[in-house]
């Protein structure tokens, strides 16, 4: 029985394994690499030369020091190369009582970026450097004979879609976006730049052709389209400033005693796709040089979001870097632009994202951030060409409207302000209306240019009727060659402060305008002073309209010539809703008139007359609301002058 001791064992096993059990059955089952966190490294000296530093493969954390002998400026190298495009965030932490620095080098020799933004005894970071297979970073102190002991802390994760790839403030090193796709990026110090490349699609029909020149009847080239009108100093608000209301007596409210500029043009064309395209005008013999056609433009949106602490700054550029529009938000938030207008012969554009300086004097800064980032989105317009095309801010910009057709913009970001242009080769009357938008007050506004160098520019009429998404309308606006027109917010009193606030980024707001031809029957506005009164032919009536609210209408009869008394009979036809009134004036010897008859019974629309025997001389009539309280911009007056009965 004791020989069969050994087989009992045996016979236990091969019941647990029936089958046999083979040397792989027996093995404990692999659990894969064992995850371990950052190398923990330290830094080997010497190191102050590129093919000294530390080579950093994987994540790591280097505990290092700077030598604070000021005879011996210290230095650390360190070579990234994680083995595949990667994307490092490197981080320094602080030196007490110093101020480190963090360089990137492509190469030895050749650096890239330069990170110096805390301050001291605070750390820096790059929290997105791309890395495609090897790069550099040098450690020092900004200031000589200080140092201390310093962790730098590199992580590695892949490169993303839609993520700037730094450093990337040049254009030749510009990431790459499209359009309708958003991109995230870092501003992750006060010097950082970040520049996109962006594609636009090439419009229906291939690029638009450069407008040809056109001769004037002297056979003189017109200047190039695009270029600033021949009135130069216009004046620019600076950026933010909060415009108030006129003062009483000041330009806006008075308007100046000069007339209108001369110049001619009309705006391109729509064609499918949203993309204009330019129709070169074709000279007649005998007949005013038409006028000159306004460059093709496409127009872009662009949303950026807001980092705390950062004021925004925005620049698109063409691809030779010529800036085509910049803009600044306020600190911490964001903005939508639209209408950004680049020309459409332009297939790349760059747009750059940096910090703007915020504060003055010792105060002011560029903020940064290396923990928040921003998320940028560039889309075309859906108006096409019927954008208006930001930057328009100043009257040399301004946007071209069309003789008849409207214009669609946006006001934003708050105070917002948008300039359009009329140029006609010919006398006419303009009719021109601005819709109303959702939570906003607008105002619509006509402009004259200053008459010469160190002038300003005129707000000749403003009309600002209507209150929050209410329309403003403009009737009858004199135009014999270049008119501008202005939209923006109204102004209101926030905080004891005259501010033009409103903004809507969502809504636009449309500009119509129809012109016909001015032959002498339709008031010309602005005609509310004497300087600027309408001529009168006695015998032929003039219609116009008592609109805007508190609008006055002079005309002008001179009788200069007259060897004596002339019998005058002045009928004013009344309209609805107005109490019309007629008033008759004698100029002076001293250029001043004297009210010498009037007619303002205020008995709804019946007739006014005036009838007055008056001296050789010249003198005015004035229309206006007898009781200065109502408007209507629908209906017209007729007033006819009449010799002799």
């Amino acid at each position: 029985m004791r020989r069969l001791g050994w087989v009992w064992p045996w016979a236990l096993v091969l019941i647990g394994c029936p089958s046999g059990c083979s040397k792989k059955d027996s093995e404990a089952p692999d659990a894969g690499p064992v995850v371990v966190g950052p190398e923990q490294l330290d830094e080997k000296e010497p190191d102050d030369r590129p093919e000294q530093a530390l080579t950093l493969g994987r994540d790591a954390t280097v505990s290092a020091s700077l030598g604070a002998d000021p005879s011996k400026p210290d230095e650390d190298w360190y070579r990234l190369a994680p083995g595949g495009p990667s994307v490092a965030d490197v981080t320094v932490s602080g030196i007490p009582g110093g101020d480190v620095v963090l360089e990137v080098y492509d190469a030895p020799g050749v650096r890239s970026a330069s990170v110096n933004s805390a301050g001291n005894d605070k750390p820096e970071r790059f929290p997105n450097l791309h890395v495609e297979r090897e790069r550099w970073v040098r450690v020092a102190s900004a200031r000589k004979g200080t140092g201390g002991a310093y962790t730098l802390d590199v992580r590695y994760h892949p490169a993303e879609e839609g993520v700037e790839h730094e450093p990337n403030d040049r254009a030749v090193d510009a990431t790459p976006m499209q359009l309708d796709s958003a991109v995230t990026g870092f501003i992750g110090h006060a010097g950082d730049e970040d520049w996109y490349r962006l594609e636009l699609p090439e419009p229906p029909g291939g690029t638009p052709p450069a407008p040809a020149p056109t001769e004037d009847a002297g056979g003189a080239t017109g200047a190039a389209p695009g270029a600033p009108p021949s009135d130069t100093g216009l004046a620019q608000a600076p950026e933010g400033t909060e415009t108030p209301p006129p003062a009483p007596g000041s330009s806006e409210e008075a308007p100046p005693t000069t007339g209108e500029g001369t110049a001619s043009g009309t705006g391109p064309q729509a064609q499918p796709g949203g993309f204009p395209q330019i129709q070169v005008p074709v000279p007649v013999p005998g007949q005013p040089a038409p006028p000159p056609e306004e460059p093709a433009a496409v127009a872009l949106r662009l949303e950026l979001t807001g980092v705390e602490g950062v004021r925004s700054e925005l620049s698109v550029l063409s691809a030779a870097e010529a800036p085509l529009f910049t803009t600044k938000g306020k600190e911490g938030e964001g903005f939508a632009l639209r209408n950004v207008g680049v020309r459409a012969s332009d297939r790349v554009v760059y747009v750059v994202v940096k910090s703007g300086w915020s504060g003055t004097g010792k105060d002011a800064k560029r903020g940064f951030s290396s923990e928040k980032a921003y998320t940028l989105k560039v889309s075309l317009e859906e108006a096409g060409a019927n954008a208006e095309l930001e930057p328009n801010e100043e009257l040399y910009k301004a946007t071209p409207l069309p003789m008849s057709g409207y214009k669609e913009g946006f006001l934003s970001p708050k105070g917002d302000v948008d300039n359009f242009v009329l140029r006609t080769s010919e006398p006419v009357l303009a009719k021109v209306e601005l819709s109303g938008v959702d939570l906003m007050d607008l105002e619509l506004s006509v402009v004259e240019p200053p008459e010469g160098e160190g002038q300003k520019e005129t707000v000749v009429q403003r009309v600002n009727e209507g209150a929050i998404k209410e329309p403003e309308r403009l009737n009858n606006v004199a135009c014999g060659g270049t008119c501008y027109f202005r939209v923006q917010g109204a102004a209101r009193k926030v905080d004891g402060k005259w501010v033009r606030d409103y903004e809507n980024a969502d809504q636009p707001y449309r500009l119509s305008i129809t012109t016909v031809p001015d032959n002498g029957s339709e008031e010309r506005e602005p005609n509310n002073t004497t300087e600027r009164a309408m001529e009168l032919t006695a015998g032929k009536p003039v219609r116009g309209t008592v609109y805007p609210l508190k609008d006055v209408d002079y005309y002008r009869l001179d009788l200069s010539d007259r060897p004596v008394r002339t019998a005058l009979k002045a009928t004013l036809l009344g309209i609805l809703k107005v109490d019309v009134g007629l008033y008759l004036y004698r100029q002076g010897e001293d250029g001043k008139p004297t009210l010498v008859q009037t007619s303002d019974r205020a008995k709804g629309d019946q007739p006014e007359v005036i009838r007055y025997s008056a001296e050789p001389g010249v003198y005015f009539l004035e229309v206006r609301d007898a009781r200065n309280r109502e408007a209507n911009f629908q209906d017209a007056y007729q007033l006819t002058v009449e010799e002799g009965e």
